[in-house]
Formats: C-alpha cells, sequence, structure tokens
C-alpha cells in the first residue's frame, strides 16, 4: 500500500499561510459586499466607521470613506503577500516565502495596531480584545513559521489510504452540512433582515419594539412605517433606546422605544 509522506513542520507551515490568506480574503469580500445579504452574514463598515467618529463628533462621511479606504488596503497588501508566500512556498522557493510571509506579517500587525488605537479612542471594548488577540496570533505566527523553517524535517507525518479517505468524507459531510444550514436560514429566516417588526405596547403612549438577529436600517424603516399606518390617531414625539449600560452590541439585543400622543 502506498502511503503519502508529509513533513509535519511543512503541512503546518502550508496551514498557516492558507489560513491568513483565506483570512484576509474573506474580510476583503466583506467590505465590497457591505452588510448581510442573501447566503452571506457580513457588517456594513461604512456604516460602522461613521458611527465610530460621529461618537468623535466627526460627522462627515468623507472622513468614514477615507478610513475604510485606508484599511482596505492595508488588507489587500497583506492578502496579496500571503497569497505570494503560499504560492512561493508551493513551489519550494522558501526564501522568497519567508519574504513575502514577513511583509504579510508587517502589513497584519499595521492593520491591528490601527484598529486596536482606534478601538481605544471609540471605547469599543468588544472590538479591542478581538484585534488584540489577532495582533499575538499574527506575532505567533511567525514565530512558529520561522521555529519551523530551522527544525529538522525527519520527524514525518504518515498518511494512510484509509485516514485520508476518512478525512475526505468528513470534510465533504461537514461542507454538506454547513451548506445546507445556511441555505435553510436564508430560506426561512433571512426576511428577518428586511420585514417590519411588531411593536409592543408597554405604557401609556409607549411602544417597545425588539429587534431580531441582524435587524438593521431597512427593518427600522419599515417598522416606523408600519407602525404609523397601524396607528393613524397617534403622532410620534420621540424614539430612544434603553441606556447604553443596559444593551449589548450586538444587533439581536437592541430595543427601542416609541413614545406618541394623540392627533389633535
Amino acid at each position: 500500500m502506498k502511503k503519502t509522506t508529509i513533513p509535519t513542520n511543512q503541512l503546518i507551515r502550508y496551514a498557516i499561510l492558507v489560513y491568513w490568506s483565506i483570512f484576509w480574503l474573506f474580510n476583503i469580500v466583506d467590505k465590497l459586499i457591505g452588510g448581510s445579504h442573501f447566503l452571506w452574514v457580513g457588517r456594513d463598515r461604512f456604516a460602522q466607521f461613521q458611527k465610530f467618529f460621529a461618537s468623535a463628533g466627526l460627522d462627515s462621511p468623507l472622513i468614514a470613506d477615507f478610513a475604510l479606504v485606508i484599511a482596505a488596503g492595508l488588507e489587500i497588501f497583506a492578502f496579496v503577500f500571503f497569497t505570494g508566500a503560499l504560492i512561493h512556498y508551493f513551489k519550494n522557493r522558501f526564501d522568497s516565502s519567508r519574504s513575502w510571509f514577513l511583509a504579510g506579517i508587517c502589513f497584519t500587525l499595521i492593520t491591528f495596531t490601527i484598529f486596536s488605537i482606534g478601538d481605544h479612542v471609540f471605547g469599543d471594548r468588544f472590538e479591542l480584545l478581538e484585534h488584540t488577540l489577532f495582533w499575538f496570533l499574527t506575532l505567533f505566527s511567525w514565530v512558529v513559521f520561522i521555529r519551523l523553517e530551522r527544525s529538522t524535517p525527519s520527524d514525518e507525518l504518515v498518511i494512510k489510504k484509509k485516514q485520508l479517505i476518512g478525512a475526505s468524507v468528513i470534510s465533504v459531510m461537514l461542507v454538506l452540512v454547513t451548506s445546507i444550514s445556511i441555505f435553510n436560514y436564508n430560506t426561512n429566516y433571512f426576511s428577518r433582515r428586511t420585514d417590519a417588526i411588531e411593536s409592543q405596547k408597554v405604557g401609556d403612549n409607549i411602544y417597545k419594539v425588539s429587534f431580531p438577529f441582524l435587524g438593521g436600517s431597512t427593518v427600522f424603516e419599515k417598522t416606523i412605517d408600519k407602525f404609523k399606518k397601524e396607528n393613524p390617531s397617534k403622532k410620534i414625539n420621540h424614539i430612544y433606546t434603553v441606556p447604553k449600560e443596559l444593551r449589548l452590541k450586538k444587533a439581536d439585543a437592541l430595543i427601542f422605544y416609541i413614545v406618541t400622543e394623540d392627533k389633535e
């Protein structure tokens, strides 16, 4: 029986290069798509950047556009260098691969450093934790990549035919289950991204609206329009959310209240 022999250090280095290439590819695609759409659950980065800068008194959308272009540019450079490193490594050009990988690591560290500074300025602790973890993961990836380069390839990973078939079957099953789950969500639940929400009366002239998971501006606008049509005798005075200390940063935790009065 023929066996496939792969040095363990080479396999791990391949995994590192593939991981960072895919990581930045999806980040770039997320910015191009912008928000959540059919078969894609992302975040509207322009709206996020504009909210951050508006909280610091910089309301101009041009500032958010400029910051988003800088961030996207750094991510594109990181993706290009990591992908180039992967190609060079596949062709056994290890010196060139190391140089390209170092450039990708530098762009990644710069990106997460800028993001972390922004998180400090705008007070987003959740994003700060995420970007800090990725910053250290980036540094750790470089250390592992270099250490494995200096190690001897004597320790080899032997992949038998049965193991290869078993791993392939499990991988295909995971892809199928994930795909079915995604299509099922988009078929049965994606309407939560667009449908108006029913308001609940919680007091005299006070109505409560609880956002669904991934509910965005379209849901908000349609909900207000629906409320006006269902309550023609009411006039909206104020719309406000619960205090900041009592709500999470995720969309499914958003609750807002509509305060009305009777029309004369």
